[in-house]
């Protein structure tokens, strides 16, 4: 009986002994197998997947989990990469956005992260004072329409000036506020407020000002003719000398910048009433002027330079150097050459007589008068020999 129990005791043991050596190398043979698989954390967009795989590339690792991509998404590290322990992939989808730029339209599908680097990708520059809608930093979404509006040079002249300008305004005005002018009430501007602003445009703007003053001015007063039978033809006698008058007025005077450039009338006040001049005007016929040869002796000849003149020249007046009147067979002479009162034979003219004399007669020149400027004109100016009486 004893060594039967033995027996089994024995046999007891031998199985207990294989059941715990089955098990431990069933242990070591799981814990093999884990220990092969490796960690990966996959971050597609906002999504985090945590993942153990004992594939060996991005790639096989994705398709291990069902994700799928285009060729279009950003995957990194690249597909084809091993597969590492405690690996991170990072998926950036594409999306369809479009871009409004220089008069054209460019779509794209990019996994660019924000506005700024998809308009990179699209290959456009920007300026300084570009407008880009929305802001650069914002992040891409699908159906995004992104907006470039490019800033253009202009100027502005002003109060003597010329400010140039780089600007996204739409007009005129918006481009005065961007470049903090103000106008006023009555300034000039060129092209108008509402007008769209083009590339190279001139903005012109003429400052307007007005102020009222009082001021004072001459009236002018008439001269009054009048007939007399005292006097000769082409004779004058101021009777009674005229005086101006005043006038006040109240005036609105307008500046274009600093430049009076009109005066109104708002209202008058004559101060003084002018008092007209009175002027006797000849009426009688003049004497024929008697001129005899003397005792008709020519005394020589002489060669000189005639011309002509009449009381309608201007600045001649009625009468002469001698106070006679002045009327046809008048001749002016220098003195130093031929004598005042001297008898003169002008071919073409007739006989004078030497009663006047001017600034322009020197040497030997004389001016034969004539009643009318048509006849002086036509006599006009001649080089001949002159006969001098004796007196």
């Amino acid at each position: 009986m004893g060594e039967i129990l033995k027996k089994e005791f024995l046999g007891n043991r031998k199985k207990l002994f294989l059941i715990i050596l089955a098990v431990v190398v069933l242990s070591i043979t799981a814990v093999g197998y884990i220990m092969t698989f490796n960690k990966v954390t996959i971050i597609d967009g906002e999504e985090v997947i945590n993942v153990k795989t004992r594939k060996n590339t991005v790639k096989e690792v994705l398709e291990q989990e069902g994700i799928s991509y285009i060729e279009e998404d950003y995957i990194s590290p690249l597909l084809d990469s091993e597969v590492e322990d405690n690996m991170e992939v990072v998926i950036k989808r594409a999306v369809n956005i479009t871009i409004e730029a220089d008069g054209e339209t460019i779509k794209l599908l990019t996994p660019a992260e924000d506005v700024a680097a998809a308009i990179r990708e699209a290959g456009l520059s920007l300026k300084e004072k570009d407008k880009i809608t929305p802001s650069l930093s914002e992040k891409l979404r699908g159906n995004l329409r992104i907006e470039i509006t490019r800033a253009i040079p202009c100027s502005i002249e002003v109060e003597g000036k010329k400010i140039q300008l780089l600007t996204i305004a739409p007009n005129v005005e918006e481009a005065l506020k961007e470049a903090k002018i103000t106008l006023g009430e009555l300034d000039k501007i060129s092209p108008g407020l509402e007008e769209e602003l083009k590339e190279d445009t001139i903005i012109k703007i003429v400052r307007v000002t007005q102020e009222t003053k009082t001021i004072k001015e001459d009236i002018g007063f008439k001269t009054i003719k009048e007939k007399s039978k005292d006097l000769y033809k082409g004779e004058t006698k101021t009777v009674k000398k005229g005086q101006k008058g005043v006038v006040e007025k109240e005036v609105k005077i307008t500046y274009e910048d600093g430049k009076e450039v009109k005066i109104e009338v708002i209202e008058e006040k004559v101060l003084k009433e002018p008092v007209d001049k009175v002027v006797k005007v000849g009426t009688k016929a003049l004497p024929p002027l008697q001129v005899s040869r003397g005792n008709g002796e020519v005394v020589r000849t002489l060669k000189v330079i005639a011309t002509a003149y009449s009381p309608e020249d201007p600045g001649v007046g009625n009468r002469t150097s001698l106070g006679l009147p002045l009327r046809k067979g008048v001749i002016a002479v220098d003195p130093r050459i031929i004598p005042y009162r001297t008898k003169l034979y002008v071919p073409g003219y007739g006989f004078g007589e030497a009663l006047d004399t001017g600034g322009a007669i020197k040497g030997n020149r004389i001016d034969v008068a004539f009643m009318t400027r048509k006849e002086a004109l036509k006599f006009g100016r001649k080089t001949l020999t002159i006969k001098i009486y004796g007196k």
